[in-house]
């Protein structure tokens, strides 16, 4: 995991360190979900969700030349 360095999590050096950590928040919102609900559909609902939005952040911001 040398893509990963310990500031990616304020503002993320490279596409693999921007999937991974929003892959990893995603499933803590999921397990928060899943505690509060206990409804395999929202946890289901709320990763579809969280997985979309990061790829398409990821791609928007690889399209911009964010990552350069």
């Amino acid at each position: 995991m040398d893509f990963l360095h310990w500031y990616d999590w304020i503002t993320p050096t490279n596409p693999q360190a921007s999937l991974f950590l929003g892959i990893m928040f995603t499933l803590l919102l999921g397990i928060f979900v899943w505690f509060e609900t206990k409804r395999r559909q929202a946890l289901v609902w709320t990763m579809v969700t969280g997985m979309i939005v990061t790829s398409l952040g990821v791609f928007f911001l690889q399209w911009f030349g964010y990552y350069g």
